[in-house]
């Protein structure tokens, strides 16, 4: 029974021209109240705290940290509080869109590669658990005595080589967006390109529900329907919370309550505290085991209850903590390959990000800009020396499309809330005991919607084209099958070469970045007309965009430029010749070569 809405229940969203509805309540230019603000920025923190606890704790097993050393909750404190820091300068000064900054884990796959060099294998005879990453399992550190290898290296000496090559490597992705490379690299991608780099960048994430579902199936089934139910089926329930509005209606007489639909605006982080209550019952009751060895022992509420004794109450990360950095080649390399496919995965998220607040594509300087702040962050991170980079979060941008919250707002007071919570390491530490089946629920959902928004970039193209279908099943193909060729038989590659075996596998065994070179190459050197290949219609909509600019408050002016841009300009003109940098004609006041969408050359004919 399809349940109909009446209009007093909907919010009318006025028409200023656009060639698509808006439908987000809280969009770019209307922030939400403080209290919805904080809420949804939570949901946001609990969407990545799976990554940002397993990775720096993966890397923690790269440098033979014991299950119980102290530098495990250091590695922590200190990615969440670059995870904090880069998601406040790229969401406010990089790109400028509602996206959250975590840690890699493209980058895993090098540190796990350079664990069985001679100088970073585990000394005594202790067995150390290989970390999963994805669906793999990798095999355990070779163990090597002291005795024998008098050149191992120690931990600290470990995270040094680390922190050293990340800096290094972060070089590049500074060069190529502080030079502007990215921006003219993006003429060549259209919606051909968009579409399969950020769809596969959903399907390659389905291992991770999977893996946090692996416990208790049932909590993980019951958290992906309570999702569903919360956003499809409870959405147009208003429910009425303090909000400025209802304080000034309170003393009068005739003053009617405006509620907000919270269920359509917080499913994932109600989700999430609904089963992690089943989940706090059913360890009470002892339905889990509480044997670690058991595999449902982490459904168990209190699975990860050690993390909150072993973090400090107090905790400020700072550069060098673990001494001066040193280098590392064979890392460096590595380092280099991982952020090429990191730059393309970033640069997907940020058109998805831009779809999701249904805003336009971002123009070259916005994307220049958001790569050389990733760069940036992963100079500081590297400084730092939490082992490991930032990166844009995908599942991010699809759940604001779900709960239909889109402000920049939003994802800062994130990201105080992250550096809040590193300094304060004990309320990091209960929000990282949240149990894997209520986050692996969530995720399946969330990982859903990002497969589906980059599927719907498709609508400007002519499928039924068998030039754009072969394109496409190609980029998809491919992208799925070397992958997981890669992950079946990862001795097949053997150049002779360490190095170079550990870069290949990199960039053979990330899906978005296959996809994306496949389907930005064919669509570049076969020959199909611009309305085939969705060219026309993505410019007909910029068109449209810019003509209702001045009414728009979405519009690329407000959204990628800064409101003291033109008092900066007036004291310091030559800024605006950076690539980064937003170029403002003098006469109209606004962006020229910005208001359009970076991938066309516009020309305004039919």
């Amino acid at each position: 029974m399809q349940i109909e809405e009446t209009d007093d229940e909907v919010e009318q969203i006025p028409d200023n021209g656009n060639a698509h509805e808006r439908t987000l309540v809280y969009t770019l230019a209307k922030p939400p109240p403080l209290s919805i603000t904080i809420t949804a920025a939570l949901q946001h923190i609990l969407m990545c705290l799976p990554a940002s606890l397993a990775i720096p704790f993966i890397v923690a097993d790269g440098i033979c940290a014991e299950y119980d050393s102290p530098i495990r909750t250091t590695l922590f404190s200190s990615s969440l509080f670059m995870c904090g820091v880069c998601t406040i300068l790229q969401t406010a000064l990089g790109v400028r869109l509602p996206i959250l900054q975590g840690p890699s884990s493209v980058f895993l796959p090098v540190i796990l590669a350079v664990q069985k060099s001679d100088s970073w294998k585990c000394v005594d005879s202790v067995h150390v658990t290989a970390p999963i990453y994805g669906n793999n399992t990798t095999t355990s550190p070779n163990v090597s005595s002291a005795t024998t290898n008098p050149i191992l290296l120690t931990q600290d000496e470990k995270l040094k080589q680390l922190s050293g090559s990340i800096m290094a490597a972060s070089l590049v992705e500074i060069l190529i967006g502080g030079t502007g490379l990215v921006g003219r690299l993006l003429r060549c991608v259209g919606p051909i390109t968009v579409a399969p780099t950020i769809a596969l960048i959903g399907l390659s994430l389905y291992k991770i529900p999977i893996r946090y579902s692996k416990s208790s199936w049932e909590l993980s089934l019951t958290g992906s329907v309570l999702v569903v139910v919360f956003a499809l089926y409870l959405g147009h329930v208003k429910i009425p919370v303090p909000t400025r509005a209802n304080c000034k209606n309170r003393g009068k007489s005739n003053g009617k309550l405006r509620g907000v639909r919270l269920f359509q605006l917080l499913p994932v982080l109600m989700s999430i505290l609904a089963v992690w209550a089943i989940s706090g019952i059913l360890t009470y009751t002892n339905v889990f085991p509480s044997d670690p060895d058991h595999h449902r022992f982490r459904a168990r509420a209190d699975a990860k209850s050690k993390l909150i004794h072993m973090s400090p109450w107090f905790y400020l990360p700072y550069p060098g903590q673990f001494g001066l950095p040193s280098f590392n080649l064979p890392l460096c390399i590595g380092f280099m390959a991982t952020f090429f496919a990191s730059l393309i995965e970033s640069v997907g998220d940020y058109y998805a990000a831009a779809k999701a607040c249904e805003v336009d594509a971002p123009p070259y300087n916005a994307v220049n800009r958001g790569i050389l702040l990733e760069g940036i962050g992963g100079l500081i991170s590297g400084a730092v020396g939490v082992g490991n980079v930032t990166t844009s979060y995908s599942a991010n941008i699809a759940a604001m499309t779900l709960t239909k919250t889109a402000n920049r707002y939003i994802l800062i007071c994130a990201g105080f809330i992250m550096v809040l919570f590193s300094v304060v390491g004990k309320f990091g530490a209960v929000l990282a005991t949240i149990p894997d089946p209520a986050l692996g629920g969530a995720l399946a959902v969330i990982y859903g919607m990002l497969v589906s928004l980059g599927l719907s970039t498709l609508q400007y193209v002519n499928l039924n084209s068998p030039r754009n279908l072969l394109i496409l099943g190609l980029a998809f193909f491919v992208g799925i099958l070397v992958p997981e060729w890669i992950d079946r038989y990862p001795d097949v590659i053997r150049t002779g070469s360490k190095e170079a075996d550990s870069v290949l596998k990199v960039a053979l065994g990330t899906p978005m970045f296959l996809g994306g070179v496949i389907a930005i190459i064919l669509d570049n050197t076969t020959r199909g007309s611009r309305k085939d290949r969705g060219i026309d219609a993505w410019q007909v909509r910029a068109c449209q965009n810019e003509v209702t600019s001045d009414m728009d408050d979405n519009s690329n002016s407000t959204t990628y430029d800064w409101s003291w841009t033109t008092a900066l300009y007036q004291y310091l003109p030559c800024c605006s010749k950076l690539p980064f940098m937003p170029a403002y004609d003098k006469h109209v006041g606004c962006t020229v070569e910005n208001a359009n969408i970076p991938m066309i050359i516009f020309s305004h004919s039919d």
